[in-house]
């Protein structure tokens, strides 16, 4: 038998990301908007941009006084959230994440851009932190990045992804999303947990809206088009 989340959703935690930070001596503050990126390495890209930069739970390099870039690490709920609570601690209240997903809908194609509108909760996550099995984004952060997307939709967050089904792909797809992927509901739950902003665009990778599992082979394009999406999302924010 497991303790009811519904149960443990009002009771405050053992310790907090504050106390965590506090443990280890880390003394720093960053700007209040962050872009996240779970399995992304964008060192040289952003080469040349970069105002200072930190090696904590990441790479965390700051563009400006009001934008840095979280990168680096593995994917994953478990993971984003962790760090996302840490970032909030040292000053981030606006949480953008951006990455690969793998397409749902029908219509999608390899290195498009979705924007994410709500994210299914099919992970291990997002439970400790809502009780909603959709989750939504902000709507402010979700306004600004919408001319940044050629498509919109739910998202399908789950923490297996060599689980995935056709029947879940067709079950997710029916009632509205485009994309799958391993973070967003968690750090939507997050965000609304601890009442600050969070929003997300994906870049397709591969499909799963084909009889058969279709990737790119060359992830290089994903690449580009993630490192174009950090400065159009900064210029946004500056």
């Amino acid at each position: 038998m497991l303790y009811s989340k519904k149960n443990k959703l009002k009771q405050q935690p053992f310790f907090t990301a504050k106390d965590f930070l506090e443990g280890k001596k880390i003394k720093l503050e960053l700007p209040k908007t962050a872009i996240i990126m779970p399995s992304a390495e964008m060192g040289k890209f952003l080469k040349g941009h970069i105002k200072k930069h930190y090696e904590l739970f990441s790479s965390i390099d700051l563009l400006n006084d009001k934008v840095a870039v979280v990168h680096n690490f593995s994917v994953g709920a478990p993971l984003c959230v962790f760090i996302a609570e840490q970032l909030a601690a040292l000053g981030v209240e606006n949480f953008i994440l951006i990455g690969v997903a793998g397409a749902i809908g029908k219509n999608l194609k390899i290195n498009q851009k979705v924007l994410c509108t709500g994210a299914f909760a099919d992970d291990g996550t997002s439970h400790n932190y809502v009780s909603e099995t959709l989750v939504k984004p902000s709507k402010e952060i979700t306004k600004i990045l919408s001319p940044l997307a050629e498509q919109k939709g739910y998202t399908w967050t789950t923490d297996a992804i060599f689980c995935e089904t056709k029947k879940e792909v067709a079950f997710y797809e029916k009632q509205g999303a485009q994309t799958v992927e391993m973070e967003a509901s968690a750090l939507f739950a997050f965000a609304k947990k601890r009442g600050l902003k969070a929003g997300a665009v994906f870049i397709i990778s591969d499909l799963l809206n084909s009889s058969k599992w279709d990737a790119l082979p060359n992830r290089k394009l994903n690449a580009q088009t993630l490192a174009e999406l950090i400065f159009d999302i900064a210029k946004k924010f500056a």
